[in-house]
Parts: C-alpha cells; structure tokens; sequence
C-alpha cells in the first residue's frame, strides 16, 4: 500500500477549549443565552439548555459580541481578533451586516448602546508596544482614537462598558474611567502596589464601578470623575476574585472566584450577603438577565449553570470538561461508544465526539474538592490511570494524592456497571495495591466476564496481577477482585504493558528489556534485549491479525519491532518518539513525534502507509492521543482514517481527530427571508407532490424464453444427436432475451 497523500487527512475540531473566557450573554427577554466558543457563537434555550443556533462565519477567534437593538431589530453582532465584524437578526438568523475594521490585531470590543442608528462601539486594539482604545463607527468604518495607552507587557487588563455614559479599564493597580460623550475626559486611580485588579464591571445606569483585586476584595467607586472618589470595600473572598457583575437595576451585584462560590451582596449593606457554595469549579464570569429573573455563572470547567432569582439552578450547559491534567488519557468504550477522560477533579467524564456532548460523569474520588489557602497549596486526590474492560462492564481506576511533605495515597477501584442505574458503581477499593505510583493498567481481553484479570505496572518495579472472584454468601450473591500474582525481573524498573489479540500473553517493558509473560500462571516466556539500543522501553504494543507475532517497542529514540517466535529484532528506526498508539480494529498503529510528526504504519513493514509532517505543526502541545473508531468501522471498504480517528487533546485542552475530509452537518437550518410572520412559519419551504406517476419498470426477465430449443434438445435421441458445435450457437442463442427498444425521455 502506498504513502497516503497529506489531502486525504484533515483535523476536525470535536469539542473542548474554554467557551468561558468570554461572559455569556442574555436576550432581552431572557429566553435565550448566548454563548461563544473560539469563532461561533451558540444560542440555547435558558430553561432547557437545549442548543438552538449556531452562529458562524468568522475564521478567527471572537474578542467580543453583544446582543443588541439596531433599526428595531435584536441584532447579535461579534467581531473577530483580525477585526472582522458580523451582525445577525435574532429572529430570522439572517446576516444584515459584515464589515472589516481598520484594526489588525483587535482584543476587545463592546457595542455602545445609544438611540443613534448608527451602530458604534469601543475597541481596545494592539498597535507596536501599545494597547490603544477607539471608538469605531462600525458602518462607516471610521475610528476615534481615545488618549488612553497601556503597554503591551501589562497584557492582562480588564474592560468593562456602561451602558451609554463610560467605560472603565484596570491594569496593574491602575483604574481609568473614559466618558464616552467626550473621550477627552479620563479619570485615574490606583491602590497599593502590592495588591493588583482582576476585574471590573460599571453599573448599567450610575456612575459607580466594581473592582476585584487579588487578596479578594471588591472595591465600589463612585465619583468617578472627580478627585475626591468615594471607595467601598467588600471583602469576603480568601483568593482573587476573578469576576462581578450588576443586577439589572444596581442594588446589589455577585462576586466570585477560586474558593468555587457564588457571593451575592448587597451595594447598600456591606454585611448583608448570600451564598451559593461547592459549585464544581472556579467561577470565570457572572451574567445576570435584564428581567433579573435568571443569574448565569460560568464556571472553569467548561459549564455554565443558571439560577433563578432565588439562586436556585434551573439549568446546566457543560461542554467538554476540561481537566487539569489528562494522566488517564483517551479510552474507548466499547457499550457506549463515548470517550472516558479526566474531568472535574476526582471525576471522569464520559464523552461522545459524534454529537460534541457530555453523556455523564462518575465521581471516582468521593471527597469534595478542597480549594486553595491564600498561603497554601491544597492538594487533592487525582485520577491518574483508567481501563475499561472489552465488554465495557467493568471498569478500573487508579487515584493518587501526591504529597511531598506527608504520605502518598494510593488506590486501585474497581467498578461494575449497574443495569438498573445505568451508572457505575464501585465494587472494590484496594489500599496501596504498589508501594508507589501505579504506571500502567490494563484488563485482559476476553468478553468472558467471569474469567476477567486486570494488570496494573507500578513504581515499585513490579506488576501485579488481579482477578475477580465470587465471594457470594447466602445472603447475597457478590463479585469481589483479589491478587492473582505478583512479577518482577531483575530488580529493574517496569513502565509499560501491552496483552496479546486472545490474552494469552503479556508484554512487559523492565528497563531496556522487552519481557514476555503467561498472565494465568505468571510465568516468564522470553526476555528480549539488544545490545545496541539500551534506553528504557516506554512503550510496549503487541501486533494483532496477521502481525500477532510481532512485538513493537518504543522508547524516547528508536522505535523496533520483535518477532516473538524467532526470539529476533525485525526492524528498527530511529524516531524522537512521544507517543505510541495503537488500532485495534485495523491492526495498525500510529507514532507521534515530539516534533508533532506523524506516522502510521504497520508492524509487518518499517514504511509507513501514511506520514505528515506539517499537520499537527499548528498546535504547541499534545498531551495525549488515542485510536478511536468511527461510526463507519464496519465499512471495510473505507480507507483506514475514515474507519478509526486518531483522537488527540492539545495544551489548549481542544480535543481534535485526524480523519477524511467531511462536512459536518448543521444543527438548525438558516432562514433566508427576511419577512416573518406566523403564517410563514408553519409554511414548508419545499413542497413534495406525492401523487406523481411513475412509469412501472418492466423486467428482462420470461419464464418460457427458450424453453422449447432446450426440451427439443435434451429429449432428442443421442446416437441421433449432431455434434455439439454445430448446435451451441443456436442453443445459446434461444437464452438470450431480446431487449425491447425503450424511448429515453
């Protein structure tokens, strides 16, 4: 098979990244939410969560959108980081204007909401070592540049718009208030040097503005524009607090940041407040609606939970969790065809990239997540390893809590799926299954549940086999799992593991030694090892199909092949490797390298069916990668990247997949009229006439074709027969239907 060309492969965005750097937004009656995710901007229903549109059309990530009144319509219009400018009507989804700003590299943008039909707003943009402010006319495409500067180091600032009379940027320790009526007036202050601002939000109709700072007060000033300001302090918050925000009238505001909990406070009593706590992650930002009636609270995790004026939630939209780390990497499971990774802490989440949502989440951990001291880094306990057995009902999970000054916790659970539930449930928790960090774990493959092992690889340089066991007493019946076997080889560090396609065998890397286990007995088949390459294995991947018999091992330099029946190395390169994976529908496996070059080959052939060099080049990182199978792995008649993605999370926490060039299907179909009444939207667009005739197919087909020149022939005397050449042809010649002459229309 030749080398695929690079066209045939494409990175498909398939969730993640953070959809909370920016504040979500309400419609003006509050029914809808709106919120951006890189270059689009998704609509959901506020009640139910449901996603109602998708708004797209830029090619660059959104800096800044808001929901507004232009020309008696409720427009959406964003604007992108290279300064291009969309508005869209709310009701019909119907684009209404597209400009391109004088502005190259644009960081914020806020419309200015006036009377005026021209549609104006305040940009913040990068200009040489400066971050310069302006005040764009958006039709005209003409700009007032404001006498405000702030050096391109102090990159972290934070603005903030009133509704028609200012707008108030913090940096540093620095606050200015801008008049919007006439830029020329600026007002400045500033607070202690050791403290520095982290936010900031206007009043929608006074002239009062809130600030965060990072020991975790919230500052209101007034008398913007005069010298003597009036400053208020509202402290509750241990750690920064890291967003606040007006109710709709201005008597009170929330606050809230890394302790996870949502403060409501009122402007008039500084003791007066009220608490929403043990949200599931840091809160980014707070949006409430104009009716006061719901309050949005994005939260670090990639969700966005709203509440009632009672600040009881109502609903939740969660996207990819992103994770602080993801140990357990990419796992496929087989029963519900979703990803299993690290989520919140001390959860996984389960993953479906088909439609980009959330199927559930199981808390692995049980203990609430214990947030930071302003002083004191708390440690919690961390989901590092996950398996997920070959019929998907049992699941394996390895938890730590890495401390230096006191003792590591260790424990190896394991999880059985409730049909009733239809959600894990623990069975077994194992204390301190290693004395050190577990490296690898894997269950053997076998769809006999009853049979089941499970191996996990540890620090400690040994391996450790575990099997369940009928434990049922006559009170119940109950499954429990015990240590089948320990193995260790020579006193040398073990890392890595891999089972061959029936089980039967193991392959453990020790050190620089590639080693070849019976799981049922522990027995060692074979040790390999040449004398040459003598870097530690880190990764260990047994062929399957036809390359059964040959071992493929990687280390940070060289990736080999072994033939387990010869005792011999097939072949070997040299390769900066970074991650070995492997496909075990095709039998093939892919090398990530820490160049981010890819390569996929098969074991059997040192040349790769396919390569690039370039297509992984756009992200900085990759922190781990994975063979998935698409919903066409059955269709043997696909190429091998549209049968299993590679699936892989950048530093970035966006998960992406390399497959076939596809277009990926809207979720909701645009308007193209501009006129809409109740009428015309109960009218189909398309009509279908069902009563259409049809001319009836006639079939080539007769019974009696022929049926007398074959009874003539074989009832006829043989001695009297011609010969058989001389009668073939009319013979052959009377099976043959005549095909009539059909007018083509």
């Amino acid at each position: 098979m030749g080398i695929q060309k690079e066209m045939d492969v494409s990175v498909v965005y398939k969730g993640g990244g953070s959809f909370v750097k920016l504040p979500p937004i309400f419609s003006s009656d509050g029914k809808s939410i709106f919120v951006c995710s890189k270059n689009t901007v998704l609509e959901y229903n506020t009640k139910t969560g449901k996603l109602i549109y998708e708004y797209k059309g830029l090619s660059t990530n959104i800096v800044g959108f808001n929901y507004h009144i232009h020309d008696s319509h409720q427009c959406l219009t964003v604007c992108s980081e290279s300064g291009k400018t969309i508005s869209w009507k709310i009701l019909t989804h119907t684009k209404v204007l597209e400009k391109q700003l004088p502005f190259k590299i644009v960081k914020t943008f806020n419309v200015i909401f006036s009377t005026s039909s021209n549609l104006k707003a305040v940009i913040s943009y990068q200009s040489k070592e400066k971050i310069q402010f302006a005040i764009t006319d958006i039709q005209e495409k003409t700009s007032k540049k404001i006498k405000l500067q702030i050096p391109c180091d102090k990159n972290n600032y934070f603005m903030n718009i009133s509704n028609n009379e200012y707008f108030s940027v913090a940096h540093g320790n620095r606050l200015h208030f801008v008049n919007l009526t006439d830029p020329r007036i600026i007002s400045r202050c500033s607070i202690h040097d050791s403290r520095t601002f982290t936010c900031v939000a206007c009043h929608p109709s006074e002239q009062i503005v809130l600030t965060g700072d990072s020991t975790g007060r919230v500052l209101v000033w007034q008398n913007l524009f005069s010298k003597e300001k009036i400053q208020t302090v509202f402290h509750w918050h241990t750690l920064p607090v890291r967003t606040v925000c007006f109710s709709t009238s201005g008597s009170y505001f929330y606050s809230g940041g890394e302790e996870c909990v949502l403060v409501k406070w009122q402007l008039e009593n500084v003791n007066d407040k009220k608490f929403v706590p043990r949200l599931a992650a840091e809160i980014n930002q707070i949006v409430v609606a104009n009716n006061n009636l719901y309050v949005a609270v994005a939260t670090q995790d990639n969700a966005i939970k709203i509440f009632d004026s009672t600040l009881n939630q109502l609903t939740l939209i969660q996207h990819l969790v992103l994770g602080q780390h993801y140990d357990s990497g990419i796992v496929y499971d087989p029963r519900t065809k979703a990803l299993i990774m690290n989520g919140n802490k001390g959860q996984l989440q389960f993953y479906t990239p088909e439609d980009m949502s959330l199927l559930y989440s199981v808390d692995i951990v049980g203990q609430n997540k214990v947030t930071n001291e302003r002083e004191c880094v708390i440690l919690n306990t961390e989901i590092t390893k996950v398996a997920i057995s070959q019929s998907g009902l049992w699941l394996a999970s390895v938890e730590e809590r890495k401390d230096i000054d006191f003792h590591n916790e260790i424990r190896l659970k394991f999880w059985n799926f409730d049909e009733s539930k239809q959600t894990f449930t623990l069975n077994t928790s194992i204390e301190y299954p290693h004395d050190d960090s577990i490296n690898c774990l894997l269950f053997q493959p076998t769809l006999r549940d009853e049979y089941l092992r499970c191996v996990t690889v540890g620090n400690d340089k040994k391996f450790k086999i575990w099997q369940v066991v009928d434990c049922s007493t006559v009170y119940k019946k109950s499954l429990a799992w015990k240590c089948h076997g320990v193995g260790f080889y020579r006193d040398l560090p073990c890392s890595t593991l891999s089972f061959a396609m029936d089980g039967s065998l193991m392959a453990i890397g020790f050190g620089q030694i590639l080693t070849a286990w019976v799981p049922d007995s522990c027995e060692l088949k074979c040790s390999l090892s040449h004398p040459i390459y003598r870097d530690k294995l880190k990764w260990v991947q047994f062929g399957h199909g036809n390359h059964c018999h040959l071992l493929v091992s990687a280390s940070d330099y060289q990736l080999s092949v072994w033939n387990i029946l010869t005792l011999s190395m097939t072949w070997t390169v040299p390769l900066a490797v970074f991650s070995l994976i492997f496909d075990p529908l095709l039998a093939y496996m892919a090398v990530i390298t820490q160049d981010r070059k890819v390569f996929v080959f098969s074991p059997g052939s040192p040349e790769p069916i396919y390569e690039s060099k370039n297509l992984l080049k756009q992200f900085n990182n990759i922190l781990t990668a994975s063979f998935i199978p698409s919903r066409y792995s059955n269709d043997s008649r696909l190429n091998w990247f549209e049968r299993s993605h590679i699936y892989f999370i950048t530093s970035e926490k966006e998960l992406y997949c390399l497959s076939g060039n596809q277009t990926v299907p809207e979720f909701t179909m645009e308007v193209e009229s501009d006129e809409y009444t109740v009428f015309s939207s109960i009218t189909p667009n398309t009509k279908i006439n069902l009563n259409s005739t049809t001319k009836p197919n006639r079939h080539l087909f007769e019974k009696d074709s022929g049926r007398k020149t074959i009874k003539k022939y074989l009832e006829g005397p043989i001695h009297t027969m011609a010969p058989i050449r001389f009668s073939c042809h009319s013979l052959l010649k009377s099976l043959v239907i005549q095909k009539d002459a059909l007018n083509v229309t």
